[in-house]
């Protein structure tokens, strides 16, 4: 459930053939916290950071989350991703996940070659290197959401057209993650009421924790930072909900 979670927010993205602008800066951080009915069971943030991959300045951003209290008894969380993407394009150049929720344990690193039209996966928990065939519109779960944010608004504001671009976390290979925007809404928030655009992903596979492919909503604020201050998704018992409870570093004011 966490691990989905934590995916979702980082995985909102759009796909354009524009110039982008980024609506973000080096320096930034989002702080987030989940609950699950009235208990706050875990915290998630993202950090960017300049850096140079290969020559290329490029934008470094780390996210973390972890379960906190007394969720943290019943199954404990302890993810750390990070994505370095070019600053041009915000166009992946390296991603790597290390994740650890109760038994289950994997680390992942993901090299995208656009010159070969390959991703090279490390899999260094088995050890295994395998290959993925990938298009230079590729996104991972973390440079997609900082793209996602940079898209004109002619782009993001089309009730009729779903966003959907080829997307990439593991070594199952690219799929085509798809998301709906459903119009406006001003909702409450730790920082009090804020004009937010409200989007839906599509969910293919529902599996066992969701009875409905649209169970989630995202809201986005209605401003040139374009950050998630909220994320509910029902599942089949309750609800779960991401707030966001801090941001610092933002481009714009």
């Amino acid at each position: 459930m966490y691990k989905f979670f934590f995916f979702l927010f980082l995985g909102l993205f759009g796909y354009s053939q524009e110039v982008l602008n980024p609506s973000f800066k080096s320096g930034e951080i989002l702080e987030f916290r989940v609950h699950y009915g009235l208990l706050n069971t875990s915290l998630s943030s993202l950090t960017v950071k300049d850096t140079l991959f290969n020559g290329t300045p490029s934008y470094f951003v780390k996210a973390h989350g972890e379960t906190t209290g007394l969720a943290k008894l019943f199954f404990e969380v302890d993810d750390n991703y990070y994505s370095i993407f070019s600053k041009d394009s915000i166009q992946p150049l390296e991603f790597y996940r290390d994740v650890h929720e109760g038994k289950y344990e994997i680390t992942q690193k993901i090299n995208f070659d656009y010159n070969k039209k390959k991703a090279l996966i490390d899999l260094l928990t088995i050890p295994e290197n395998i290959q993925r065939i990938i298009t230079d519109e590729i996104q991972d779960i973390i440079s997609g959401f900082y793209f996602f944010r940079s898209l004109p608004e002619k782009e993001l504001l089309n009730k009729d057209i779903p966003f959907e671009i080829p997307m990439i976390y593991n070594n199952e290979g690219p799929f085509i993650f798809k998301l709906r925007y459903e119009g406006e809404e001003e909702i409450e928030s730790i920082f009090g009421l804020v004009d937010c655009y409200r989007f839906k992903p599509f969910l293919p596979s529902i599996g066992r924790i969701f009875n409905d492919p649209n169970a989630i909503t995202i809201w986005v604020t209605k401003d040139k930072n374009r950050i998630p201050v909220k994320v509910k998704a029902k599942i089949v018992v309750g609800s779960i909900t991401a707030d966001l409870q801090k941001a610092t570093g933002l481009k714009y004011n």
